[in-house]
């Protein structure tokens, strides 16, 4: 297994900063979610819900291993070297693309907190074009991902749901189509397209010829 990336790294310096907020004030929400240590294998189907939810989701959202609730407090105590080593960011992005369609773009990094602790964190990237569905099942029966659903992260208890009502699907179908405004302005500028001109404009135009 290669090194894990530090996010002490060029290239990281936002997502560390985004790391370091969510542990200072410790508040799980739609784009923020703890887990404790706990090894790849274990963590590994939570995960790749947790990902496909929040690539659903406007601006994404980081997943942050290493913190658990206890009580009414966490415990900010880190990821243990025994479960750290089991992590392979190659894999990682490997087996969340093996559920998720399009692939999803991810950004793994191992961060250095305040108490010497080592964090590990994801940062998943929205989607750019077309939301993501889940594309497989899980084996086994188990029923953690199903292929053909939507996952998001809804607001309100911080989780991740599949879509099973309109209320669900709003804010994906909300972003879903600002994209696809997006992209037909891009387009319409790219070759040369210019807004068709209203009756008011023309009027006004000729009135500013007078």
């Amino acid at each position: 297994m290669g090194a894990m990336p530090t996010s002490d790294m060029p290239g990281h310096v936002k997502l560390h900063d985004r790391v370091y907020n969510a542990l200072d004030h410790c508040q799980e929400s739609r784009s923020v979610d703890f887990k404790a240590s706990s090894s790849w294998d274990d963590l590994k189907l939570k995960i790749v819900r947790t990902v496909i939810g929040m690539g659903n989701l406007r601006d994404g959202g980081i997943i942050i291993i290493g913190a658990s609730e206890n009580g009414d407090s966490w415990d900010l105590t880190g990821i243990t070297n025994n479960h750290l080593s089991t992590y392979d960011v190659d894999d990682i992005i490997d087996s969340v693309n093996k559920y998720a369609s399009p692939p999803i773009k991810i950004d793994i990094v191992l961060v250095k907190y305040r108490n010497d602790e080592k964090f590990l964190a994801f940062q998943v990237h929205e989607f750019s074009n077309t939301p993501f569905v889940c594309k497989k099942n899980t084996p086994d029966g188990n029923k953690i991902l199903c292929a053909g659903e939507f996952y998001v992260r809804p607001a309100g208890k911080p989780r991740t749901i599949k879509v099973s009502s309109a209320e669900d699907m709003h804010d994906l179908l909300e972003l879903a189509a600002e994209k696809r405004a997006r992209r037909i302005l891009e387009v319409a500028h790219r070759i040369g397209l210019k807004p068709t001109e209203t009756a008011s404009q023309r009027f006004d135009e000729e009135l500013g010829g007078l």
